[in-house]
């Protein structure tokens, strides 16, 4: 009897989400939401975010709902210097709000250039996440591992663009994941590409592949506004495309 391995994919937030700075955080240290005030996110499963941002771009709070009802209010706060990035989240209606702060805390050398991520909760003084053994090459990261006992490195390639294309997950030297990003000729941001190298992963909480094939997941971006974002994403099939999410974004 084969045994189904399930993941948990919350993708919902892909470009905005509780820290959602992805990887590029970590060798330019810049906010990408900048000029935007507000977005708004419906997807197909009934979730609805609500993120609000400042002038600067930076994650001011991120209010998430299921069918309507509130199910976490996040408001963030910053400590940016020269050498460090700071940003402490907290779920202002968990039971014991105590419990319920994070902070992550990115550190740079005098090139902008992150060297080691730290993460902790309020309950702890030892960080409870670990990202160190940052490689860059011509001022692009290319690897860093993750975990204490760096049980996990990324590698990551680009295009002649400087566009980040594939992005290597690999867990104990055997377990692979594979990232793959397609840009259009604006360089947009249009395709996300996710698969497991085990067959036996199960992706849940998204559209995946086919049911023969659940170990991989397609998203697709679309319906670019005036201001080069997108406000519409589908899940791609082996039959076609699923809906995903719309969007609604406010300027300042």
């Amino acid at each position: 009897m084969k045994i189904k391995i399930f993941v948990i994919l919350f993708l919902m937030g892909f470009f905005y989400s509780s820290y959602a700075f992805d990887d590029d955080i970590f060798y330019y240290k810049k906010m990408e939401h900048k000029g935007i005030k507000k977005i708004t996110e419906k997807t197909h499963d009934k979730w609805e975010v609500i993120s609000f941002f400042d002038e600067k771009g930076y994650l001011l709070r991120e209010i998430n709902f299921y069918k309507k009802e509130i199910r976490s209010d996040y408001k963030y706060d910053y400590v940016v210097t020269d050498t460090l990035l700071e940003i402490r989240r907290i779920d202002t209606i968990g039971k014991d709000v105590n419990k319920q702060k994070k902070i992550d805390r990115y550190y740079y050398t005098s090139l902008g250039q992150c060297y080691k991520r730290r993460v902790y909760f309020s309950s702890s003084d030892n960080p409870s996440y670990y990202e160190d053994n940052f490689v860059y090459d011509d001022g692009m990261l290319i690897s860093y591992t993750q975990g204490k006992n760096s049980a996990t490195k990324f590698i990551y390639k680009y295009n002649e663009k400087k566009q980040k294309v594939q992005k290597l997950e690999i867990r104990n030297e055997t377990d692979t994941t594979f990232y793959s990003y397609v840009y259009n000729q604006s360089g947009q941001l249009t395709d996300y590409i996710q698969e497991s190298n085990n067959n036996e992963v199960v992706y849940s909480g998204v559209v995946v592949w086919s049911n023969e094939k659940m170990n991989k997941v397609h998203i697709r971006f679309s319906n670019f506004d005036k201001r080069g974002n997108w406000t519409r994403s589908y899940f791609i099939t082996e039959r076609g495309k699923v809906f995903r999410s719309e969007r609604k974004i406010e300027y300042w």
